[in-house]
């Protein structure tokens, strides 16, 4: 009797073969002229793809970041985030999401084909969550594998000590294809870059270095100066595997605080309680006859 098998590098080559078929069809149906339906077949399938390996407590959606002073960011094709300690402040009816600023663990962008100045219009998206709307880091208090006294038993039962962070934001940008890929423009600080860039069809760009012939991964929230890239020419699984042991890893070290709500509740006036409205009641008990 045969033992049936099933092998990991049919399942990503039946992926990658549904993604370069959604990608024909996507320029068919732009051809014809419905340009946002050609880009949402895409975007939907990849999605799709990364919740399948993903730990049931994550969700992958797209849509907008919000924080406590109002301020909302810019549309994002892929935003990461744990479900078990978020609310879903908004849904509108194309699924497009607004989800708190402290729970979004990751965020990506996808392309048919990667052109020249997409880095950089990622990166101004990116720099405006993280300066603009004062995305914050929660600091690790056992960092370095010292213990003093601000050192938390969560801490020491939920996290790496290698990690600065709790929470550092992953972004990574998805392409099937590029075109003119050396004039592909980055921003000349090295900053607000996505830590990670996957061409599908030619391979992968990832923020790190090689040390002892092993890619050391880094992501910018703990390495600010995105000065050393890898590069890796090798397309299809190799690629796609990466960007999912990429994500995976990110998630599985990080930690979210149970979200509160009075953050938001206690910076506008609307939800604000004066003296005036508030009254006291002395309770009485009830003689008996």
């Amino acid at each position: 009797m045969k033992i049936k098998e099933l092998k990991f590098s049919k399942i990503m080559n039946g992926i990658i073969g549904e993604i370069n078929a959604a990608k024909t069809k996507a320029e068919s149906i732009y051809g014809a002229g419905n340009i946002k339906s050609s880009g949402d077949e895409i975007e939907n399938l990849i999605r799709e793809k990364i919740s399948l390996f993903l730990p049931e407590r994550y969700l992958v959606k797209q849509g907008h970041i919000v924080n406590s002073e109002g301020r909302v960011s810019k549309q994002f094709d892929i935003i990461i985030f744990d479900r078990l300690s978020t609310p879903k402040f908004f849904e509108s009816q194309n699924k497009t999401v607004f989800y708190p600023i402290e729970s979004v663990l990751a965020i990506g962008e996808i392309k048919k084909t990667l052109r020249k100045n997409d880095l950089i219009e990622f990166g101004k998206k990116i720099k405006h969550l993280k300066v603009d709307m004062k995305r914050k880091l929660n600091e690790n208090s056992i960092f370095g594998g010292k213990l003093n006294s601000k050192s938390s038993f969560f801490d020491i039962v939920n996290m790496r000590t290698n990690k600065k962070y709790k929470n550092p934001l992953f972004s990574f940008l998805f392409a099937i294809d590029e075109e003119g890929f050396d004039d592909l423009l980055i921003d000349d600080d090295y900053k607000f870059m996505p830590n990670d860039v996957y061409i599908l069809n030619y391979g992968f760009f990832i923020f790190g270095n090689i040390k002892e012939k092993r890619i050391i991964t880094k992501i910018e929230d703990e390495n600010p100066i995105m000065d050393t890239w890898i590069e890796s020419k090798k397309p299809g699984i190799s690629c796609l595997g990466m960007m999912f042991n990429q994500i995976i890893n990110h998630l599985n070290s990080c930690q979210i605080s149970p979200f509160s709500i009075s953050n938001y509740m206690t910076t506008t006036e609307d939800f604000m309680i004066s003296g005036s409205d508030i009254k006291i009641y002395k309770m009485k008990k009830q003689k008996s006859e």
